[in-house]
């Protein structure tokens, strides 16, 4: 139950003391966990029908990390792990944190120039790439000399002699029993995730052992009070290199959470999995959301062992909520949430109630909403900056103290950036996002980023970009433009640009428009409420 623990302060209960601190590290909870789940299948993959229990898991996590021991790998050596969702997230990841080393979670589509950007910072030694990856990452990989070795996950053959295969990796020994050596809690790094930034290219985001054990802590106690039939099977869409699907996978080995993987989105694989598994709960993003509530071919399969559905990444109309409801009669309640990479999991969560609504104050965390201006603590129905605080905020920014510094206050608040409210029930709404992010299909789209790019064009003399509504993905990027005096470029043009030097989420789905002037302030800020004021305008 939310508690006001001071005026306008919301606390969701449960403490620090929540988290099991016989444990010295995460790694030794994480084998602590494994050891005690046995034999139990908790992870299938839909593709290859292929499953694991968590005895499974603690076998091949345990042999890979002394194979990490015996080629050097030591305390905050990172391994960066690229590729669409695959059971060696969870094996790589638990191995590398039972070092003290640091995963690295990485979108396997990302160009060569995000690529080299983030690797740069992060100077990661091992990257774990599946196929999806491998070409980018080759192509880039001799400007980052910290790579000393690449692997390839789901292939039998390697494309060059530089390149080793996951399955050689593991000789034909029983695994070794692993002591994972103490750590200090609340400062090493365990994971590490990439948030993006209004400033250009994304941010790391480090998570201390502390934060992810919090985690555990926090799903321990939603547990005890679920009463989850041992029938319950959870479908696993989202990212495993995005902080939630990471944590969906996190949380099901070390929690016995039984759940079916899928590495993407894909409509007839999507529902037959849902009726082979007679899976009973999904976290989707709103495209997902849209297809269920729309397309025809949701009533040629059988879904009603779908009891509870969720969608976190962007906000759901409650048409559509609505919509979904009614053609799933078995889902009783569609949760939504919030939450953000650096606060490691959601701080809000809505099981039933109000549409529109974030929910209510997660365990363990605390909010409270601020005067942009002024940080006063505001009350009920008053729209100001969401802040957060409690063990599950991150540590900070990989390399960037001032950026840390402008979002965790000198009390750890963490300011999100996003403003909202809460009503007189303490139930909270998100109302505006203070940085400006797009959210395309659950991806943080930084306009600076797309804007430092249109500008490489010689023709382009300034631009904008901001995000416009859309039903099924939650926001396109569209591009205001001013061209250079004398200069003739078509809409294809420029988005083709943007198309052929980022990623898919980052292009022009939204369009471009011509104008004479970007509107800003005095001293030189955009104002991309006019902006998206003229884009809405345009459109009546």
């Amino acid at each position: 139950m939310t508690k006001l623990v001071e005026k306008y302060v919301f606390y969701g209960g449960a403490t620090e003391e929540s988290v099991e601190s016989d444990c010295l590290s995460l790694g030794e909870l994480i084998i602590k966990r494994l050891r005690a789940n046995g034999d139990d299948v908790v992870f299938t993959d839909a593709i290859t029908g292929d499953s694991y229990s968590c005895s499974d898991i603690l076998e091949q996590s345990v042999r890979l990390a002394n194979r990490f021991d015996r080629i050097g790998i030591k305390q905050n050596d990172v391994i960066a792990i690229m590729s669409e969702n695959r059971i060696e997230h969870a094996i790589v990841s638990f191995a590398a944190i039972y070092m003290g080393a640091i995963p690295l979670l990485l979108n396997p589509a990302y160009t060569a120039a995000e690529l080299e950007h983030i690797l740069k910072i992060s100077i990661p030694k091992v990257i774990f790439v599946s196929t999806t990856g491998i070409e980018t990452l080759q192509s880039m990989s001799t400007k980052i000399p910290s790579i000393k070795i690449i692997v390839l996950m789901g292939s039998d053959d390697a494309p060059n002699q530089s390149v080793t295969l996951f399955k050689d990796l593991f000789d034909r020994n029983n695994a070794e029993f692993f002591t994972p050596q103490p750590v200090n809690l609340k400062d090493q790094v365990a994971l590490m995730v990439l948030s993006s930034g209004t400033t250009g290219f994304p941010k790391v985001v480090q998570l201390t052992h502390f934060n992810l054990m919090a985690v555990l802590a926090h799903i321990r106690e939603i547990l005890k009070y679920a009463q989850m039939p041992s029938t319950s099977r959870g479908l696993a869409i989202l990212p495993f290199y995005h902080s939630y699907g990471y944590m969906m996978l996190f949380s099901a080995f070390c929690s016995k959470l039984k759940i079916v993987s899928l590495p993407k989105f894909e409509p007839k694989l999507f529902l037959s999995t849902i009726q082979k598994y007679k899976i009973t709960g999904a976290g989707l993003a709103p495209p997902s959301m849209m297809f269920l509530a729309e397309h025809p071919l949701v009533d040629e399969y059988d879904l009603s062992s779908l009891e509870m559905v969720g969608c976190d990444f962007a906000p759901l109309s409650k048409e559509i909520e609505d919509i979904v409801l009614k053609r799933l009669p078995n889902v009783k309640k569609i949760r939504s949430g919030y939450g953000m990479s650096e606060s490691t999991l959601g701080v809000l969560t809505r099981m039933s109630g109000k549409g529109g609504s974030v929910g209510r104050v997660n365990r363990m965390c605390r909010v409270k909403v601020t005067d942009v201006d002024t940080g006063r603590t505001l009350g009920p129905n008053q729209v100001g900056e969401i802040c957060v605080k409690g063990p599950m905020v991150m540590k900070g920014y990989l390399n960037n103290e001032k950026e840390t510094r402008s979002v965790i206050d000198a009390d750890g608040w963490l300011h999100t950036g996003d403003t909202g409210y809460f009503d007189e029930d303490e139930d909270f709404f998100i109302v505006d996002r203070i940085k400006d992010l797009i959210k395309y299909k659950g991806f943080q789209v930084p306009p600076a980023e797309v804007e430092a790019v249109l500008l490489l064009n010689e023709g382009i003399k300034d631009t904008a970009v901001v995000g416009v509504p859309d039903e099924a993905s939650g926001e396109l990027p569209l591009a205001f433009v001013v061209l250079q005096p004398g200069v003739k470029l078509s809409e294809e043009g420029i988005k083709t640009w943007v198309a052929n030097r980022l990623s898919k989420e980052k292009h022009l789905n939204g369009g471009v428009r011509f104008i004479a002037e970007i509107p800003k302030t005095a001293c030189g800020k955009i104002l991309r409420r006019e902006l998206r004021d003229m884009a809405s305008k345009s459109k009546l």
